[in-house]
């Protein structure tokens, strides 16, 4: 999930920071930017426990895996 995580933060912090987003950039202050980071990294965890209890690898690391090896992976858990 690390590029999956990393890629969906990077597409939430520019939406809200630069100006086609919300415009945050230098307008919030050292307090709220921690709380957002918390916010994104607390909201990214549950997102991720989610989603891997579902599904063998993050969404980024399954096209990742059939670009590579050329063909179409599991993306899904078997069942127990």
């Amino acid at each position: 999930m690390a590029l999956s995580n990393y890629v969906l933060q990077s597409l939430v912090c520019s939406g809200l920071f630069y100006g086609y987003g919300f415009g945050l950039y230098e307008k919030v202050g050292a307090f709220e930017s921690l709380l957002l980071t918390v916010a994104i990294y607390l909201a990214q965890i549950a997102l991720s426990v989610w989603w891997l209890r579902r599904f063998n690898f993050g969404p980024l690391e399954w096209l990742w895996r059939v670009a590579t090896y050329g063909q179409w992976q599991p993306l899904r858990r078997s069942a127990r």
